[in-house]
């Protein structure tokens, strides 16, 4: 079978075509761009990409096109595949009617941490020596690519909220069969399709509605928008987790002063998690990791044990090692939320060095400026900070942090190495924050400064 892909290289997309192909099908697609790591992953399963999305490539003639989201009507491709009444799915439906269906489905949803939460599963489940199957947003640091259909039972599936095809306008969870549902946050975000945070939570209510009673939700207490959630009808049981210790949480964990993670089962300590992953943030990660396992019959000290092995997830505050005399991060935060806590993170663990970061406001959020005032408030803990302003921004960066000491504006990528190599010294430590591509960015430490 030979299935073509429009939009093949955005993170969903791309670890489809891998779980197309490990099925023996014969996989092309097509896009507009392609960015590390996904498209390295692609090139090396030799995917055939074709960078456009001109009629011509009908003449492939695949027996199925799925069709990711990036597609609209009125494009011409897209009308021809109509017109011709070519077959066609969606890429979650897909999923679902040739993987999910036959497999015990961990789905992680929420606003963030989905992406470390799902990889985090994966590899305890692989360090214990199973085979799971997962498709997850990005890819696990020891991991050669993104996805894996397993020739274990239990499949691991990053749950998003965007919506599934210009036809079919549900979250893309709503086709996920899920046995263990991780709800690990709910926030405004997404606002190309979403007015307000209400929406969203609406969006989960129908996943909610379509649970089996014997799919075991795992939710964060401390979030007030699954509290909400909730409120609107729920008909599976529940385990909660958070940092805050209350009768109706399962399983708690709090931040010591050294970083270790400690957690609490139904009140009782454990023994303290040394993870190699830093942060309040990370800390909630883990947890859900594991109170999401445990729900399979595995032990706790097991899962404790194996999740001190992680190091981590590609572009999720990954050190990319030390440049020019500078310690470089990738991180792929595109949220004020994210930003801010990864920046609490950097600053926590590596107190006695200046923390800076470029930021790039590239998702149609930040573009938008629906949430400029939360950005604001997310550079605190940074020593200064560059934003990205390329002109593409609906909104006057410029004008909006005017007086601000630690934000500089950034015109291209000149007016950045210039900037920069003003302000960094031996030791400091630098975050590149981006959804897009990052090598840039990077390539400016890479060469050094200016002689």
């Amino acid at each position: 079978m030979h299935i073509h892909i429009l939009g093949i290289s955005g993170t969903f997309m791309g670890s489809l075509a891998v779980l197309a192909k490990d099925s023996g099908a014969t996989v092309t697609g097509s896009d507009l761009k392609s960015y590390p790591p996904i498209s390295d992953q692609l090139e090396d399963l030799n995917i055939k990409v074709i960078p456009n999305y001109d009629i011509d490539q009908l003449q492939l003639k695949p027996d199925l096109f799925v069709i990711g989201n990036v597609m609209s009507r009125g494009m011409p491709i897209i009308e021809q595949i109509l017109t011709q009444n070519l077959p066609y799915t969606s890429g979650p439906r897909w999923l679902k009617d040739n993987i999910l269906d036959q497999k015990q489905v961990i789905a992680v949803s929420g606003t963030h941490g989905k992406t470390t939460i799902a990889s985090l599963i994966a590899f305890i489940l692989k360090d214990l020596g199973a085979d799971p199957g997962y498709l997850i947003g990005g890819i696990p640091i020891g991991f050669d690519r993104s996805s894996n259909i397993g020739t274990g039972p239990i499949f691991i599936v990053e749950a998003d909220e965007y919506d599934t095809a210009f036809f079919d306008k549900r979250s893309k969870f709503i086709h996920y069969k899920s046995d263990v549902l991780l709800i690990n946050n709910i926030e405004f975000d997404h606002v190309d399709i979403f007015n307000d945070v209400d929406q969203i939570i609406w969006q989960f209510h129908q996943l909610l509605r379509t649970l089996s009673p014997r799919t075991r939700i795992i939710a964060n207490g401390d979030d007030l928008n699954i509290q909400k959630l909730f409120a609107l009808g729920v008909w599976s049981e529940i385990d909660y987790f958070g940092s805050s210790f209350s009768d109706s949480q399962k399983w708690t964990c709090v931040l010591d002063d050294h970083g270790q993670y400690n957690l609490s089962l139904k009140g009782k300590k454990l023994e303290p998690i040394h993870s190699k992953l830093f942060g309040q943030h990370n800390m909630l990660n883990v947890t859900a990791a594991i109170a999401s396992l445990s729900n399979l019959g595995l032990n706790p000290r097991e899962l404790m044990a194996s999740a001190q092995n992680f190091i981590g997830v590609k572009r999720r505050l990954e050190y990319l090692g030390k440049f020019s005399n500078i310690h470089l991060f990738d991180d792929f935060a595109h949220h004020p939320t994210a930003i801010k806590a990864s920046m609490a993170a950097m600053k926590s663990k590596f107190h006695s060095s200046r923390l800076y970061a470029v930021v790039e406001l590239a998702s149609n959020t930040m573009r938008k400026g629906s949430l400029k005032s939360d950005l604001k408030e997310s550079f605190h803990d940074a020593d200064f900070v560059w934003i990205l302003d390329f002109g593409d921004a609906e909104w006057d960066i410029q004008k909006e942090f005017l007086g601000i000491k630690n934000v500089g504006i950034a015109k291209n990528m000149e007016d950045l190495s210039d900037q920069l190599w003003s302000k960094l010294k031996v030791d400091d430590s630098l975050v590149i924050m981006t959804n897009k591509d990052s090598v840039g960015i990077r390539n400016i430490l890479i060469k050094g400064p200016p002689i």
